[in-house]
């Protein structure tokens, strides 16, 4: 029977091979509008898509299994003593918010994720429809950086496996700064008890990795209208 640490191990392990299908993915599309068009250049690309697909179900299914192990891991009765570990660096302080696309002509969306390849792609997809895009690699960059662009961003991609804080634990923060912060969780895996917590209190919905460009935009402008169709509403009533 697999220990808890096993457990978690196979589960970050998981979500960081999803991380990197949602690049190859994402990179395959990128290749396929630039390379010259040939029988075969469509096969092989064929056979990269199916290998994705394959490689996600895989994880997800390494998930499922160990998932059930957890209600019968026990601690040991005599847990042995943590050994001393490094504190974490101190976040470095968001002194100036770059904003890609400034002139765009759609909504501005904050990206908050650890992987960088991740948010390149996001980023690359979302300026060239006309967003402005913010990015923060970690909780403390998101949530330092809504205080200060609170009236400005209209949606946060937020990931759910990321260090020293997760999506849940931002998602409350963020949360205290706007009790109705607009938030979408993108991740590979998200614990479906912690989702629902999340939904309950106000999450705008869930965009599962590895996306593809068409789904990204589809989902993030589905969002963005009804949370615009919302403002105006209250508007009126005000």
């Amino acid at each position: 029977m697999p220990g808890s640490d096993d457990i978690q191990w196979v589960k970050s392990t998981a979500n960081e091979l999803n991380n990197l299908l949602q690049v190859i993915s994402e990179s395959s599309q990128v290749l396929e509008t630039i390379c010259v068009e040939s029988p075969d250049t469509e096969k092989y690309f064929a056979i990269l898509r199916s290998g994705v697909e394959r490689a996600t179900k895989v994880t997800r299914m390494m998930v499922d299994r160990v998932g059930g192990y957890q209600a019968e891991a026990v601690p040991p009765s005599k847990p042995e003593p943590a050994p001393p570990t490094a504190m974490p660096s101190p976040p470095q302080p968001v002194t100036d918010v770059r904003i890609y696309n400034p002139t765009g002509p759609k909504e501005l969306v904050m990206i908050v994720d650890d992987e960088d390849l991740v948010t390149m792609l996001a980023q690359r997809v979302l300026t060239d429809e006309g967003y402005r895009i913010v990015t923060a690699k970690d909780g403390f960059q998101a949530i330092e950086i809504y205080r200060k662009l609170r009236d400005q961003i209209s949606l946060i991609i937020l990931d759910f496996t990321m260090p020293v804080m997760d999506g849940a634990d931002v998602f409350a923060e963020l949360l205290q700064i706007n009790p109705k912060a607009p938030v979408v969780l993108s991740s590979g895996f998200a614990e479906q008890e912690r989702l629902r917590s999340m939904l309950a209190r106000g999450l705008r919905g869930f965009i599962p990795k590895p996306y593809t460009q068409q789904k990204l935009l589809t989902q993030i402008r589905s969002v963005l209208d009804t949370l615009n169709a919302e403002r105006s509403g209250e508007r009126r009533v005000l």
